[in-house]
């Protein structure tokens, strides 16, 4: 089952991302043998980043790969907006999160992806449709990560209804101002991380 993002990007856009990527210690693969229903776009573990392309259009793998890396570079360089707990610790969680919980996340979630859109700003112009399509991915995928927490249900399907329920937002991401980091130079983090 695919699902249709409504915006698609060249491949040599999507290498070129990763190429960029790499030049701050950030490593790509692909596993084409995700199975039906595991619904994940990417994982990363330490500085490697899987990408698993069988159920998702270039431009969810452009995303994932921004939005992987600005993990990293959180692991690598902890922020006051970071926290202890991540939507991972809250992962089969199986109720409602507090209000704090959700701003926590939101905020983790939301840094990383404009550390992802600084990244992508490393390949030159990018159109206000692109950056647009971006913000609407990144709320998509927040709003799915919320779902899939506090219900545990996940999937291409479940994906594809919070994707078609998000509007093209008038909003774009800002880059975070920051300069990028060098992953190769920084600590390492541990254990698997899923980006559902």
């Amino acid at each position: 089952m695919h699902y249709d993002v409504g915006f698609e990007i060249e491949q040599g856009r999507l290498d070129a991302l990763i190429a960029a990527a790499g030049k701050y210690g950030m490593t790509v693969s692909e596993d084409w043998n995700e199975p039906e229903g595991a619904r994940f776009i990417g994982t990363f573990e330490g500085t490697h980043a899987t990408l698993y392309p069988k159920f998702d259009p270039g431009f969810a793998l452009f995303f994932t790969v921004a939005h992987l890396y600005g993990h990293m570079a959180q692991t690598a360089r902890p922020t006051v907006r970071a926290s202890k707990t991540t939507a991972g610790d809250l992962i089969g969680a199986g109720r409602a999160l507090t209000n704090h919980e959700v701003q926590m996340i939101y905020d983790h979630e939301r840094e990383a992806a404009a550390i992802g859109r600084t990244l992508i700003a490393e390949l030159g112009a990018v159109s206000e449709l692109e950056d647009r399509q971006y913000m609407r991915l990144f709320l998509a995928d927040y709003h799915y990560l919320i779902h899939f927490i506090e219900s545990g249900e996940k999937g291409t399907d479940a994906f594809a209804r919070f994707l078609r329920r998000e509007p093209l937002p008038q909003e774009k991401l800002a880059p975070d101002p920051r300069p990028l980091v060098d992953l190769r130079h920084g600590p390492k983090g541990t254990g698997q991380v899923v980006v559902v």
